[in-house]
């Protein structure tokens, strides 16, 4: 009996040893499938922000680069009404020849007054535009398909049912 009785208990030890394995197996595949899910679950609810942030930071750099060229233009006019308050002379004949085309007797016209070459005292007042900042981001594939509504839905039922199927309880062997 004692003989018999140590032989069950081999089994038993040798049968949980086995157990334990395919408990291990199933706890690991259960946690892969419940952290699959989450990841896409997040990804679904992060990443369509992130483009969000990467277009309003576009918008932000390109109001500064808008805001910078309005400075310079600015300035520019400032710097204009100016010598215009301080009667510089040189201002006052660029004014006279560009607008009023008058030139002074003792000088002969480059050009004729009026005619589609001559300066226009604008547009010397403009200062040159900077470059505008171009909006090119490149994005995943996982990005793209988060970001169109309709495939969003589907990752999002993607990600619920991994988490769920890692939310089930292992199967217990016969």
């Amino acid at each position: 009996m004692e003989q018999s009785q140590s032989h069950h208990d081999s089994e038993h030890l040798f049968n949980h040893q086995t157990d334990s394995h395919i408990d291990w197996a199933s706890e690991i595949s259960r946690w892969g499938f419940f952290i699959c899910g989450i990841i896409l679950i997040a990804a679904a609810a992060i990443l369509p922000l992130r483009a969000d942030l990467d277009w309003t930071r576009h918008q932000r750099d390109l109001a500064l680069v808008v805001e910078q060229d309005n400075a310079a233009r600015n300035e520019s006019y400032q710097g204009m009404i100016a010598a215009i308050d301080h009667g510089n002379p040189d201002t006052l004949q660029l004014l006279a020849h560009s607008n009023l085309g008058m030139i002074p007797a003792d000088r002969d016209a480059l050009v004729v007054p009026g005619v589609r070459t001559d300066p226009m005292i604008f547009e010397l007042l403009e200062p040159t535009p900077k470059p505008r900042p171009e909006f090119a981001p490149r994005y995943s594939r996982l990005e793209r398909l988060v970001m169109i509504p309709k495939t969003r839905l589907w990752v999002l039922a993607g990600g619920i049912l991994l988490v769920l199927i890692g939310l089930l309880p292992a199967a217990k062997p016969k």
